[in-house]
């Protein structure tokens, strides 16, 4: 791998760098170095993560380096200490250095994402680079690391928490017992970057938790990767252990910073929440008084409190809870807001406050690992209310009463009625008001939501700054504008970037469409939404578009409720079915397996048609996270800009906080230009989807005329704002067709053609052109072997090829198979005969000519020999090889009857044995190889109908017909676990009749 020197830094990079990485890795390295903060924007495709890991992890190396060389200078220069006081300063300067801190004093890094896959991503980058060998934990949660079978089978994260902590506080965790002992061991603690999937993979191996054992590593590790709330939320911070004093934070996909920083301070409890944790406390008093003790000589370990601290605490609630129900709103529908002085007013009723509030959290926590443990053997909640309260209390009572005045500055109480459920109007007695209100009070006493809500996200990143950090990197491919941003944060930046694409404005077609075909203005506002007339032109803009863009057309609409409202509009206008004959369309799902199904069911008509269309939200998950590389994305239209709800409490408030705090000094934004910017900002994210890195290209469609106003136009990303230039106007329709047609014909001609990987990656398009044999050496790493590009890009090969042997051993072959194999070349010519005899495997006993692509039976006999290889190694061989002396295996043709009457008994056996892919996209791929085009086709189509419509009729159907064979039955079995839970019954009552018939034959 080439090295740049970069700030005076050496840097090795997989490829020479491009002037926009050098640039961004430039200002990385000066904050380093200079121990300042940084905003640093680059756009998607420009190889941010890969110049952020590469830049910091040069210059933390360099940086011990330096330190190892002052530590060597000082007490190994050879010289022999003159006095016994002289020998003890060199062994104290040393142990400066060492005692604490494995990493020689220089500073760690803490890499902190949205999600635990973008932080799996960033480490699959990692891996590829020349700092691989470096030291790289992850830290994970319990319901990701966990890997006892009891805690596992719980329900939720926090009741996975609460057992696992119960257990190990009981010394019941064989898992956890073992780590001290397996901690050091080489699986464990090899060179090998892990991910959360490797570290549940070893855990397993050593039967050792993972959780635990991880945390083991952090001391010694150089990078730290770790989810934004385990950094900014002081909870899960104080819960991890983090340390933070001389750390470097890197926030990457930081747009949403300010709000995560709110959120992450903010708390919400309910009159419910209180009730129940009355309830609970009743529920436990009662069975400690039904055992005859008074809990101080119990024998159940997990309890840790008395009679005496539940009827306190009891007391509290209940005070809480009269608190609660006198508090009038006034309006019922809107609520009421409060200043944030009114929540310590609240509490202190309860005589919670400052210092009543510790003991209280100490004992509430102990309540909830108490209930996780009771409530497997009984009818006890797991104390769900009481994590609530103890989150609320910590919340409240975290910050020092020294800065109450900033928190009255940067809080307020917002009180809401809330909805009680249909069933508890029913049950009076269940998760209601259960002790000292009457029933007629209960019914004047309306529940209520309080929250207690952040708005200045500068008091979440005050915290860090307070832990002696020594830099702050936030970085995102969509921050602009950075005035605003920095100015919400209060943060001191001392290095700015914006940096331009990597791609020409010669891959990329922007264009503001202000009248669809129709020539009707396009404008998504409020008033607007309702025209029957926009919503019909939208569609025929959509439709027109649908026509010319190749492969995947991603359209982003503001919200849900004009999403389902332009769906049920052009269905029942027939503008629908139009838009299907040219794309299938994928609408976005709010369910995560749905989702998912959706995402695979988008990715697969994309590879095995003309294309598809995902509708979807700005802000949803699908415009904050996928990757559209290449096919996946050609093009995106945003429908509208997408403004928060406007009535929305919470939305009001952040607009009046910032016209209430607005001053020249701290340059904060007014509550409307902020109202407009959130707009803007999610219109970025839904760009970002498209262009992923150097040789992709596309368009965007900007179907408002409201982006041509100046004030959204400079809202927009630096490179968006180049091509449409200071002042752009909407253009009519009828040219964009040409424009548009146009620039992918001429794309196809002129870019390389896309490989069919979902995610294109900048560090494998740098490597292509090494050579495998290369080794690739640095001055840094002595053992070369950990970094050769080749010998892993010729490791990722055999195990294809081996995969796709072990594909093709199967019992039975026929032309049709192997015309329609997944290795057949990308030319589309079919296979040669040799081809097709090299391909024949010792294990196949029959060959099937009887496809009716290939002809009709024959009656003539032919005779196929094979030489076969004898295996040498092998300690049995079989009759059947023991008499073939010649070497050779022959093959006869047979007609189709005899072939089908010859197979059960032998084939059937195996069939029984088989098992259908539990990972969906290896059973799609077996599906798709046992299957012909066009039977995975209508296999898929029922699929996508199924999940749209949640009839299983149809589907059933497609499946018995396509996979009713003996020889694919064990495929129709595992299709169970695809299916909704309230048709399983339905489907297996079919699959045992199915099975009757199948027997019968036989």
């Amino acid at each position: 791998m080439p090295e740049s020197i970069v700030a005076g830094i050496p840097v090795v990079f997989p490829f020479e760098p491009y002037e926009v990485q050098r640039a961004y890795m430039e200002k990385v390295i000066m904050c380093l170095r200079d121990g300042t903060n940084g905003v640093l924007e680059s756009p998607t495709g420009t190889g941010k993560t890969l110049s952020l890991l590469c830049s910091s992890l040069a210059w933390l190396l360099h940086q011990k380096q330096e330190i190892q060389a002052q530590i060597a200078k000082s007490t190994l220069n050879g010289i022999a200490p003159r006095s016994a006081s002289d020998k003890q300063d060199k062994i104290e300067v040393k142990g400066r250095f060492r005692e604490k801190d494995a990493n020689w004093g220089a500073p760690k890094i803490i890499y902190a994402s949205r999600t635990h896959s973008q932080l799996t991503q960033a480490m699959q980058e990692l891996k590829r680079t020349a700092y691989s060998s470096m030291r790289a934990v992850v830290l994970g949660s319990r319901d990701q690391l966990c890997i006892h079978p009891e805690v596992m089978r719980e329900q939720g994260n926090a009741n996975k928490v609460q057992m696992c902590k119960a257990k190990v506080d009981t010394r019941t965790c064989s898992f956890h017992s073992r780590v001290e002992s397996r901690k050091d061991d080489p699986s464990f603690r090899g060179p090998t970057i892990m991910d959360i999937e490797d570290l549940v993979k070893v855990g397993q191996k050593l039967k050792m938790c993972p959780y635990y054992a991880v945390k083991e590593l952090v001391a010694d590790a150089d990078i730290t990767f770790m989810p934004y709330n385990y950094l900014l939320d002081p909870i899960a911070r104080k819960a991890n252990k983090v340390e933070l004093h001389n750390t470097i934070i890197i926030l990457d996909e930081a747009h949403n910073i300010e709000k995560i920083c709110e959120e992450c301070a903010s708390v919400q409890i309910k009159s419910s929440d209180v009730a129940m944790a009355i309830d609970d406390t009743t529920h436990i008093m009662a069975a400690i008084k039904a055992s005859g003790s008074d809990g101080q000589d119990c024998e159940d370990e997990s309890k840790d409190f008395t009679l005496d601290d539940l009827t306190l605490l009891k007391e509290m609630l209940l005070e809480l809870e009269k608190a609660i129900d006198e508090i009038e709103v006034e309006n019922k529908i809107e609520g009421v807001t409060l200043p944030a002085s009114y929540i310590y007013d609240l509490l202190g009723k309860a005589n919670l406050n400052y210092k009543t509030s510790k003991h209280v959290i100490v004992l509430l926590e102990k309540l909830v690992q108490f209930l996780a443990v009771q409530s497997q053997t009984s009818r006890l909640r797991k104390g769900k209310s009481y994590q609530t309260l103890a989150d609320m209390l910590n919340i409240v009572f975290i910050n020092k009463e020294d800065q109450i005045e900033k928190i009255y500055k940067s809080f307020k109480v917002h009180i809401q009625l809330e909805e009680i459920k249909q069933s508890q109007r029913h049950d009076s007695n269940k998760d209601v008001w259960l002790s000292k209100n009457s029933n007629a009070n209960s019914e004047k006493k309306a529940a209520k939501i309080i929250n207690y809500w952040c708005f200045n996200p500068g008091f979440g990143m005050e915290q860090l700054l307070n832990k002696n950090i020594r830099s702050i990197i936030l970085t995102s491919g969509t921050l602009a504008p950075l005035k605003p941003l920095i100015a919400e944060l209060a943060l001191p930046v001392m290095q700015q970037l914006e940096n331009p694409h990597i791609v020409s404005q010669s891959q990329v077609y922007v264009k503001i469409i202000g009248s669809g075909p129709d020539r009707e203005p396009l404008m998504s506002n409020f008033q607007n939404r309702d025209n029957p007339k926009y919503v019909s032109s939208l569609g025929s803009t959509i439709l027109n578009v649908a026509r010319i863009v190749p492969d995947g057309l991603l359209v982003f609409f503001p919200s849900y409720p004009l999403l389902n409202q332009c769906v049920n509009s052009w269905q029942a206008s027939g503008l629908w079915a139009d838009l299907s004959r040219f794309k299938p369309i994928f609408v976005e799902p709010k369910g995560k397996d749905d989702f998912l199904n959706t995402m695979e069911g988008f990715y697969e008509s994309i590879k095995s048609s003309k294309g598809a269309c995902f509708m979807a939200v700005c802000r949803g998950k699908v415009s904050e996270g996928l990757d559209f590389a290449d096919r996946n994305g050609r093009a995106v239209i945003i429908t509208g800009l997408p403004f928060p709800p406007f009535k929305d409490p919470k939305v009001i408030l952040k607009k009046k906080y910032l016209d209430d705090n607005r001053t020249k000094e701290n340059q904060l934004l007014s509550g409307q230009a902020w109202y407009a910017l959130e707009a803007t900002r999610a219109v970025n994210q839904a760009i970002g989807r498209v262009i992923r890195h150097r040789h992709d290209y596309g368009a965007i469609l900007l179907c408002d005329v409201r982006f041509q106003q100046s004030t959204q136009v400079q809202q927009l990303s630096k490179w968006i704002r180049e091509i449409l230039g200071n002042q752009p106007k909407s253009s009519l329709f009828g040219p964009i067709v040409k424009e548009l047609r146009d620039f992918f014909k001429n794309a196809e001609k002129t870019m390389p053609k896309a490989s069919e990987r979902i995610v294109e990656s900048l560090v494998s398009e740098g490597c292509e052109f090494v050579n495998a044999r290369d080794i690739v050496s640095s001055k840094y790493f002595p053992n070369s072997q950990n970094n050769v590009p080749g010998r892993r890009r010729f490791q990722t090969a055999l195990n294809n090829a081996i995969q796709a042997e072990e594909t093709n051993m199967i019992e039975g072959w026929s032309l049709n198979d192997y015309a329609k194999a997944t290795a057949r070349p990308s030319d589309n010519k079919l296979p040669s005969v040799a081809d097709f005899m090299s391909r024949l495997d010792g294990d196949v006993s029959t060959i099937d000519f009887n496809s009716k692509d290939v002809g009709t039976p024959s009656n003539s006999q032919i005779q196929i020999n094979k030489r076969r290889r004898s295996p040498t190694n092998s300690p049995s061989t079989s009759s059947t090889a023991r008499n073939d002396t010649d070497g050779k295996r022959k093959y006869r043709l047979v007609d189709n009857t005899r072939l089908t009457s010859s197979l059960p008994s032998k084939s059937s056996e195996n069939d029984q044995n088989k098992k259908a892919p539990e990972e969906r996209v290896e059973f799609l791929r077996v599906l798709r190889s046992s299957l012909s085009s066009d039977d995975f086709k209508a296999f898929s189509a029922a699929l996508i109908s199924y999940k749209t419509d949640n009839t299983i009729g149809d589907l059933m159907d497609v499946l018995f017909q396509m996979l009713g064979k003996p020889c694919l039955f064990y495929m129709l079995q595992g299709m169970r676990r695809f299916l909704k839970n309230e048709h399983r019954m339905q489907f297996d009552k079919r699959l045992a009749d199915h099975s009757t018939k199948i027997l019968q034959t036989f």
